[in-house]
């Protein structure tokens, strides 16, 4: 049975699903008007990777929350178009990782820069201080989530 969990007084858990809503609605946004032409799974496995360094499938699977045959088949697309590679494990030669090669890894600076640029080609007055602002705090939100063992 799973544990209820309580959230901190002074701090609202209503807020934060808020705000991962947003961004998750943001993020859809973005690819629609951004018109990257990597479909989202691939934008989202080379950013995992990129994030990560090499992972093992589970692994992956676990941080992208997909099922493992569904991670073998998108590791498999990306290997086959040369963006990823399959590796031994160094902790484990009977395992297998799987890490951005750099052809992958320029695909991806690639796709995030027409992304950019295409946003940014939209939303001519936007104020930048609120883009440095949103940057700033939500890069802040991510590091507080990763240092709290997420």
């Amino acid at each position: 049975m799973e544990q209820a969990i309580e959230p901190t007084p002074n701090l609202s858990g209503d807020r934060l699903a808020d705000i991962v809503v947003a961004v998750s609605r943001l993020n859809r946004l973005a690819g629609v008007v951004g018109r990257v032409d990597l479909p989202h799974a691939v934008m989202r496995a080379l950013g995992t990777l990129d994030e990560y360094g090499a992972l093992r499938v589970s692994e992956f699977a676990r941080i992208d929350r997909c099922s493992q045959p569904s991670a073998t088949a998108l590791i498999a697309r990306l290997t086959e178009a040369g963006l990823a590679r399959r590796t031994k494990d160094p902790d484990d030669s009977r395992a297998v990782v799987v890490e951005l090669t750099p052809a992958g890894r320029d695909r991806l600076a690639a796709a995030r820069e027409h992304l950019g640029n295409s946003l940014a080609a939209r939303l001519p007055d936007i104020d930048p201080a609120l883009l440095d602002r949103l940057h700033r705090d939500l890069h802040g939100l991510t590091e507080a989530l990763k240092a709290a063992g997420a």
